[in-house]
């Protein structure tokens, strides 16, 4: 087994999930609990691979603010994460196929945000080392642009609906923005570095916090961290909760909470080309401390005008790929293109 990827797991699942749509629907979700004035504690639940029910037991703290710094993540934090452990994957997958064992693999995901509001600008480097070609590494960047679930995630419009469950329940959509005139100057930027252990693992850095990523059993993981998609789900959750219950829960007493959940097609990511293989049917849940106390719904409403992760999830962004091979820069796109 070539860097730690079961490739006839991989095409068996492929053939078995062409012929059973069921079978390829991946439910995912998360909840979290606010732990202080400023953080949040999210705990995986039990993915869902078509009838047959995964159970997960990570837990993952989240600062709510996104900016730069701090001992733990926050939600653009998770997303670079998220991003570049769903490219890694897609390489290091399409490398093995092609019988290479490279040496290193790095992704470097970056976000700028802009002056004016509008779209930010998403990127990702890929670094490899090791006895791979220029073309083989040009193939392999092809697949995490093709397949990638985070690539997708983030590269496409997503809707995103909120419920705030009160004594009457409200439902709320969050539509993508149509992309507007030129963005306005950068005005932050945030990171990340993306290292490639084995198999579908990672470890991560963003601002100097240090965070890992797996896929489990079921997706040929060894179920050792949360996966990409979880990390996702995370930074939306930890935002939300931020905007809508962003003080401490109190001695013994009850708590907000904020359940977000979402659902991935496998046959995009692992089997067909038009499946699509971004996270969907993504929903946020609210449920407040006190249902009769202050109305929660214009902080939601907020949130989904204001968050700087819901906007990366909710609106298209085109990504800029770049290309390192044993550091050297070379154009990522295939000769044939």
């Amino acid at each position: 087994m070539l860097n730690g990827i079961d490739l006839r797991a991989r095409q068996a699942l492929a053939e078995q999930i062409r012929e059973d749509s069921w079978e390829a629907q991946l439910s995912i979700g998360v909840v979290a609990h606010p732990t202080s004035p400023d953080r949040c504690r999210v705990h995986t639940e039990p993915m869902r691979l078509g009838s047959t029910r995964v159970a997960r037991a990570f837990g993952i703290e989240q600062r709510w603010g996104s900016s730069a710094g701090g001992d733990c993540l926050d939600p653009v934090g998770s997303l670079l994460v998220a991003l570049g452990a769903s490219v890694t994957d897609s390489v290091v997958t399409h490398l093995t196929g092609e019988g290479c064992g490279p040496a290193l693999v790095e992704v470097l995901p970056c976000v700028e945000f802009t002056s004016d509001g509008g779209p930010a600008g998403l990127s990702y480097e890929i670094r490899i080392d090791g006895d791979v070609s220029v073309e083989q590494a040009r193939r392999a960047v092809a697949a995490a642009r093709e397949r990638g679930s985070a690539h997708h995630t983030l590269a496409e419009p997503n809707e995103i609906k909120a419920v705030v469950q009160t004594a009457q329940d409200v439902h709320l959509t969050s539509r993508p923005v149509p992309a507007g005139a030129e963005p306005g100057a950068s005005v932050r930027r945030r990171a990340a570095r993306v290292m490639w252990e084995v198999g579908t693992h990672v470890l991560a850095e963003v601002d100097g916090t240090q965070a890992e990523s797996d896929q489990p059993k079921q997706l040929f993981g060894a179920d050792l961290a949360p996966s990409a998609q979880e990390y996702v789900l995370t930074a939306l959750a930890a935002e939300a909760l931020g905007y809508t219950a962003p003080d401490a829960p109190g001695p013994g007493g009850p708590t907000a909470s904020v359940h977000t959940s979402g659902r991935i097609d496998l046959r995009g990511p692992y089997s067909a080309h038009d499946s699509p293989a971004g996270l969907r049917n993504i929903l946020v849940q609210l449920l407040p401390a006190d249902p009769s106390g202050p109305d929660p719904v214009d902080a939601v409403r907020r949130w989904l005008a204001e968050g700087d992760a819901l906007r990366l999830v909710r609106d298209a962004h085109p990504i800029e790929v770049g290309l390192v091979l044993d550091g050297v820069r070379v154009d990522p796109n295939p000769t044939n293109a």
